[in-house]
């Protein structure tokens, strides 16, 4: 399907002008102009690809080249050029002390005495290698190619000993004629590796590095990584503040036309549909030009705490102060949920939204809405189903309620942990209103009266059951898949239910109804106010042990992964937690994981050791030392 074409503005004035003149001549002109355009119309299309990138690498370069002139007009001795990006380790001890975790929590702890001892022959001890401070690599970006260059950091005790482990026993290490703080490895004639050292600190290019690419001044790694190392193990780091302003102006440009140039209607496409594409459209590029103009820095960390036997997994977007950024996260949290009862109750998997929007998403939510009734009463017309319409006003209406107040509060939850006796239960909290259940029931039976032969419409049975006096509509769907059935079972239904306050939905076998049933009484009892998780913006709780009797058999991979999950997870070590939440500055996506989760994950390294990882053949390179200046036969390139 093509996209629209629009053309640009001095053009299409002066066609308009051609179009609107009496003259034949004007008219004949018009007309060819036209056609014309409709011939280069394909060829636009593919030149459009090529020239948005053309037009972004030049915007990238000019702002790079803007950027660098003008430090180069002020730049002294003492400024210090940061990395666009930051991959951070805390320190080896600290990784070789997460890797002992895992392994005793997987009951081998004989793998850790193995990791030590190729520690002590393939790594040299890691002999003149500070142990205890951060290491990693920062990436720059090269101005002549815009490829990125990664200059790894490494903390040193004693430069020889250090270079001598870098070395591996084949590389020639040979110093900088006239730079005396510089050497170069040499493992052959491809493969040279150039370092740096400066303040305590290896700095290491590989290959893809020259003679002038450590010719900057270093920020401190120890003082740059204080944050990530104190907070995590493993952390990567985009410094926002940092990047040059000619270049995130440039990156914006080509970010948001790009954006916006998708958000065209499409040929054929409903109204409701584009305005709720659009408007999540608008969404991301409003948020990207925040988090590009006002961001501090963007972290993707992770850590194991040995002492609570516990690992997470951070996102963090962090803002400015008072920036309109900080702003936006910290408005979206603080009501509580309709359904916070449910969060403490025990479930395969709880996914809960209470999310509160801005004053620009509700006004695109409600215009969604009124879209959506327009077209739905478009389709009525021409499939002669205008009753229809008259109908569904007051839930439109409901619909356009909830999302002026702005709230949107949902949860699904799935229980169950034998095989077919699965049930799905979710529910989503409206605007009150008292005639809401009367709505649904009217709409399931007007489709069903109007089925016309629709086995599916045909199928429902409308007030199977009842809660509290309120019709409960079932649907025979049974599972598609292999999947669907070992969770459900072969039979199940869909259940329909609506309250005053909400509309419910439930699918499974026999079980479903009576869970629904349960979720319903468990909903109305009070709320314990002291519960901070009624009040998270979004929450999703699983529990893995749940899942292990859904397994696929007939796989030989699943099956082996599920022995490895059966001996790693109890009933009380196997949950894994997802939160949304807004920080003081900005927004964190937090993952924590049980201590199931670190043994199952050291099970799974030990399986690659045990299947060859340090079982490669050594030869020589395990016993030969680094050699300085030697004229020996050409080395071979180091092996990973």
């Amino acid at each position: 399907m093509m996209r629209r074409i629009f053309l640009p503005s001095p053009i299409q004035r002066v066609l308009v002008v051609l179009k609107k003149g009496s003259d034949p001549l004007r008219a004949s002109a018009f007309q060819n102009n036209a056609d014309a355009l409709r011939r280069v119309r394909p060829l636009f299309q593919q030149l459009a690809g090529p020239i948005q990138r053309g037009l972004f690498l030049m915007l990238m370069l000019c702002g790079g080249l803007l950027h660098r002139e003008g430090l180069a007009a002020e730049k002294t001795s003492d400024d210090v050029d940061y990395p666009l990006v930051i991959i951070n380790a805390a320190s080896f001890q600290r990784l070789r002390d997460n890797a002992g975790a895992m392994f005793e929590s997987a009951e081998r702890k004989d793998m850790t005495d193995r990791v030590d001892q190729w520690t002590v022959d393939g790594l040299k001890e890691t002999k003149g290698i500070d142990r205890s401070r951060p290491f990693g690599m920062m990436l720059y970006l090269r101005l002549e190619s815009f490829t990125p260059l990664g200059i790894s950091y490494l903390p040193v005790t004693n430069l020889d000993e250090a270079l001598e482990t870098l070395a591996y026993g084949t590389g020639i290490i040979t110093p900088v004629e006239g730079k005396p703080a510089r050497h170069e490895i040499h493992y052959s004639e491809s493969f040279t590796l150039r370092t740096l050292h400066q303040n305590g600190y290896l700095f290491l290019v590989g290959p893809d590095g020259n003679d002038s690419s450590l010719d900057r001044n270093f920020p401190d790694p120890e003082k740059m990584t204080a944050r990530l190392t104190s907070q995590y193990d493993i952390a990567v780091s985009v410094p926002i503040k940092s990047i040059p302003v000619g270049m995130k102006t440039a990156f914006l440009a080509y970010f948001t036309t790009t954006a916006k140039a998708d958000l065209q209607q499409r040929d054929d496409e409903p109204e409701s549909v584009y305005r709720l594409r659009r408007a999540n459209g608008e969404g991301w590029v409003d948020l990207i030009e925040k988090v590009i103009n006002q961001g501090s820095e963007v972290i993707l960390g992770a850590q194991i705490d040995n002492e609570k036997k516990l690992a997470h997994i951070d996102f963090e977007i962090a803002g400015t102060r008072d920036s309109k950024l900080a702003k936006l996260f910290q408005n979206m949290a603080g009501k509580r949920t309709y359904f916070g009862n449910l969060l403490t109750n025990p479930s395969t998997f709880t996914m809960s939204v209470s999310w509160l929007l801005e004053e620009k998403q509700r006004k695109l939510f409600v215009t969604y809405f009124e879209a959506a009734q327009r077209d739905l009463g478009k389709k009525a017309d021409k499939e002669e189903m205008s009753g229809l319409v008259k109908i569904v006003e007051p839930i439109f209406k409901t619909l356009m309620t909830t999302a002026d107040v702005g709230h949107l509060d949902a949860i699904a939850q799935l229980t169950g942990t034998e095989k077919g006796e699965f049930a799905l239960v979710a529910g989503v909290k409206l605007a009150t209103s008292r005639e809401l259940p009367t709505q649904i029931a009217d709409t399931l039976q007007f489709l069903q009266d109007n089925s016309d032969g629709n086995e599916l419409a045909m199928n429902l049975e409308l007030g199977f059951d009842s809660i509290d006096s309120l019709p409960v509509h079932r649907l025979p769907i049974n599972p598609p898949d292999k999947g669907g059935q070992r969770l459900f079972g072969e039979s199940a239904n869909l259940y329909v239910y609506a309250t005053p306050q909400a509309i419910w939905c439930a699918f499974g076998g026999d079980a479903a109804l009576e869970k629904l049933k349960d979720t319903i009484r468990t909903v109305a009892l009070p709320q314990d106010v002291t519960q901070n998780r009624n009040r998270v913006p979004f929450q999703f709780v699983t529990h893995a042990k749940n899942w292990l009797s859904v397994a696929d058999d007939e796989n030989q991979n699943a099956v082996a992964f599920n022995e490895k999950a059966q001996a790693s997870f109890e009933s009380d070590n196997d949950a894994m937690t997802i939160e949304i939440r807004p920080t003081e500055t900005g927004i964190r996506i937090r993952t924590v994981f049980e201590s199931g989760f670190i043994a199952l994950m050291g099970r799974s390294i030990t399986g690659g050791i045990e299947n060859g990882f340090f079982n490669r053949p050594r030869g020589e390179q395990g016993n030969q030392r680094g050699r300085r200046n030697r004229q020996d036969p050409e080395p071979e390139p180091p092996k990973n």
